[in-house]
Parts: C-alpha cells; structure tokens; sequence
C-alpha cells in the first residue's frame, strides 16, 4: 500500500510545480506579450516576491486589488461567447480570485488566520439592491445583459462578506494604506498627464507608446489610469477626504504631515482634470471635514483657521498653472454640458415610465433611448464600433446613477441602490462615535466622501462603473468594521 506524503508537504511541492510550468509557459510566449503584458508579467513577480518576503498573502493580494480596480478596462475575452454578452472580466478580479483562495490555502496547510465569528450579516447594505436586481433581471427584455450586471452586484456582496470575515487590525490598515496609495499615485498620474500632455498613454510621458491626439472633451485633463476625467475625479472626490480627516484628526506629527502631502496631491489631481461639480464638491468636503474636526475637539478654533488658510493656499497653488484652462472650461462648454445631461434625464425618465417597477433590465437603457432620440443612436453607433474592435466593454450610460437605476431597475432598484448608499454613510457616523484618533479621521474624512459622492452622483454614472463600485465595497468594510477593530491608527 502507498502511503501518500501529508497535505503540507504536497501543497508546496505542487505549488512549486505549478510555478515553474507556469514560468516555463511564459518564457515561450512572452515574445507574444506586448509592452502591457510584459508589465503585467512583472507585476505578478512583484507580488509572488511579497508574498514570499512578508508572508501575509491576504494583505499583498487586497493591496494588488485595490490597485488593479483603477486599470478601467472590462474585457469580454471568451466570457461574451461563453455566458452571453452582458459578462466580462476585468484585471482585479485575478486579485479578487486569490483574495478569496487565500483562505482555502491556509486552511488546507493549518495556517488559517481568522479573526473569531462575529453576528452582524455583513452584506446587508447591499442585499436589498441585489434583491430588486434579481427581479429586474427576470423581467428584463435582454435577460443575458441584465444577468451579467447583477453579478456584478453578487460580487459585491461577496467582497463585503469576505472583508467583514477577515477583518482584523493588519488588513484594516493595509486596506487603508492601500486606498491612500492609489490616490497618490492616480493623482500624480493625472497631473503628470497634463504638464507633459500626454496622449492615449501614460508611456507617452517617457517617450514610450502612444503619443496620439484624444478627444476634444478630455484632451489635456487627468485621466490617470481611468481613462477619463469623470471617471477619476470621481474617485478622487470619493477618498481624498479621508486623507485629510487623518491629518485633521491624527496624534501622530508624522502621519499628519503624510497625510497632508496626501490630501495636497489628490487636490492638484482633482485640479488637474479640470472637472468642474467635483472640485467644487471636494472643497465642500474638505471644509465639512475641518468642521467636524472641531466640533469633535480635534481641532481649536485657531487651528481651524489656521488650517483654513492652508488650505485655501494650497488650492490657490494648485490652480494656478491651470487658471487659464479652467476658466475656459467654465466659460466654454459650461451651457453644453447642462443641456446635454438634460436631455439624457429627460430620455431616461421616458424609459423608466415604460416600466417604472422593475425597469427595462440592466444594460438596455441605451438601445432603448436610441431609438426615442437620434443624438443617443449616433453616439452608441461609435461606442459599439469601439467595443468591437478592442474587445471590451464600452457605453454611453446617462449621465446620472439615480435615473440609470430607475431606468435600468425600476423603482425597487433605485430604492436598494439608494439603502446601500445610505447605509454605508450611516456606518460611517457610527465609526465615528466609536473610534479615536487617526481611525476618527478615516471615518469622517471617508464619510464627508461619501456625502459629496451621492450628490455628485447626479451627474454621472462613475459610482456604477467597476473601479468606484468595488471601491464603495471597501469604504462599507473600512466604516463597518472600524468599531469593532478599533485598529488604533495614532
């Protein structure tokens, strides 16, 4: 009889098997890969080294994440043909997948890192949302694109679980440090896009890749690697906030000054996509954030006018290199672009009439006002010839999440979307009753965010696009979880 070697010496020597056929496999194709797939080969080693060096594979892989969710692309791959068309994939779910492995890994090798069992159902913000979701997609005229959006809200609920489950202090705060990290650099990314005028690439700064013309409505604005103005200023809004709380409310003389050249940075970021309701909305968030530091005694009142006056030459620093720009924005296509994003409502509006409980089904509502208005046909006739051609998920959604949820959901949609964001804030104010210090900053910056995001919300749809709606998932589990981790950030 054959006596098989024990699971702890098995997992590693296959492991050890698989990489290298795995190394073997990419030695022959990488002359196949371009300059995008070499870096991505690169950054997989990166992550296997700190892996190996820090031996904490669920903060590298929830750190990797967070990152990967600001590479805006959605691919259709073989997942078009397979599932149908409303299914693709995107470069963090590699993450999200061994995110979720890590566990079963540990397990089988008696490593399990678990903190113990706690009572709350940690996707409850969401079930609502997924609820209606579910009976939209069963009465939606196009069944296979609805049912990919409504997975996209189960893995939502998903990430939220595992987060919830696996919180403790370290990954608390190396998913906070990851967040700031990503600010800093999508923002200095952004800004570097406009002193140098780079083109389609970010490699076209170095002299490297594509050099090309873009659009005229986001040639010269940051787009970091979100690909679009309204896609990282949103994001940026949606933070930077909790930056400055840390500042505002840290005990810690090094961490304020960090999280200061932090929260400067998102602002020149901010500046630099010449995105007009978000920069303003940003400044309303940072003031409400200064405010709360002093109602809550973090701050006196000459500190508060004291960081007051920084501020404001921070941003007066920040704005002067492109003054000229902004001020052509605001005098320019100001007009335009209200009457566009009221034309768009009006057509939608007409949509969700049509079907105003449960909506027309998720990824319909463009098709459908296509044929109530030429200006939308036009339009989804060059998005689709983009889509096409690169493999990828593109659209020309209304420029508002409420009315794409009414349209697209109906009103059950709109009413769970609308819980899960006003339970993401309450969960916010709840931290910051309970927390101290730099982890109150985190709470009241990332919750005055959240406040910002909701109206900003109104003028687009970034919030349901990939990168923001996954990084809503890890502000719910960072405000969550905070009273009962108490992570003790100084």
């Amino acid at each position: 009889m054959t006596i098989l070697p024990p699971p702890r010496v098995l997992l590693p020597a296959a492991g050890l098997l698989g990489g290298g056929l795995l190394a073997v496999t990419l030695a022959v194709m990488l002359p196949q890969f371009g300059t995008k797939g070499i870096a991505a080969l690169g950054g997989l080693g990166v992550i296997g080294a700190v892996i190996l060096l820090t031996g904490r594979p669920k903060e590298v892989f929830l750190t990797f994440f967070v990152f990967a969710l600001t590479y805006n692309r959605q691919y259709y791959g073989g997942f078009s043909s397979l599932l149908g068309p409303g299914f693709y994939w995107v470069p963090a779910d590699l993450m999200l997948l061994c995110l979720f492995a890590t566990n079963v890994v540990e397990g089988c090798l008696g490593r399990a890192r678990m903190p113990p069992p706690v009572a709350e159902v940690a996707s409850a913000p969401v079930l609502p949302f997924l609820f209606a979701a579910l009976l939209s997609t069963l009465a939606a005229e196009r069944i296979d694109l609805a049912a990919g959006d409504t997975f996209r809200i189960v893995k939502f609920a998903l990430l939220l679980a595992w987060l919830h489950r696996n919180m403790d202090r370290s990954l608390w705060l190396t998913l906070v440090g990851a967040l700031a990290a990503s600010v800093t650099l999508q923002a200095t990314f952004g800004t570097l896009q406009v002193v140098f005028k780079a083109g389609q690439s970010l490699l076209s700064i170095i002299g490297a890749g594509s050099a090309d013309a873009l659009p005229e409505e986001i040639d010269n604005r940051a787009r970091g690697t979100l690909g679009h103005p309204n896609m990282i200023a949103p994001y940026l809004l949606m933070l930077a906030p909790g930056a400055f709380g840390v500042a505002i409310f840290s005990r810690s003389a090094p961490l304020k000054l960090v999280a200061l050249a932090i929260t400067a940075i998102a602002i020149a970021g901010m500046v630099a996509t010449k995105s007009r309701a978000p920069g303003v909305l940003l400044l309303g968030a940072l003031v409400g954030t200064a405010m709360a530091g002093a109602w809550l005694r973090a701050l006196t009142p000459k500190a508060l006018l004291g960081a007051g006056i920084w501020a404001l030459l921070i941003i007066a620093l920040a704005l002067l290199p492109f003054l000229n720009d902004i001020i052509e924005r605001f005098r320019g296509d100001f007009g335009v672009s209200i009457t566009f994003r009221a034309d768009y409502n009006r057509v939608g509006m007409l949509v969700f009439s049509e079907n105003p409980l449960l909506g027309i089904g998720f990824g319909s509502s463009a098709e459908r006002m296509a044929q109530l208005w030429w200006v939308i046909a036009d339009e989804l006739i060059q998005v689709a010839r983009f889509a096409h051609l690169a493999d990828v998920r593109a659209g020309a959604p209304i420029h508002n999440v409420y009315v794409v949820m009414l349209a697209e959901a109906g009103t059950l949609g709109f009413l769970g979307f609308c819980i899960l964001l006003v339970t993401v804030v309450l969960r916010g104010i709840r931290g910051v009753w309970l927390t101290t210090a730099g982890s109150r900053g985190v709470c009241v910056g990332l919750t005055a965010g959240m406040l910002v995001q909701i109206v900003q919300q109104t003028l687009d749809f970034s919030l349901w696009w990939d990168p923001s709606w996954y990084t809503l998932a890890l502000i719910a589990a960072v405000l969550g979880t905070a009273p009962r981790i108490r992570p003790g950030l100084p």
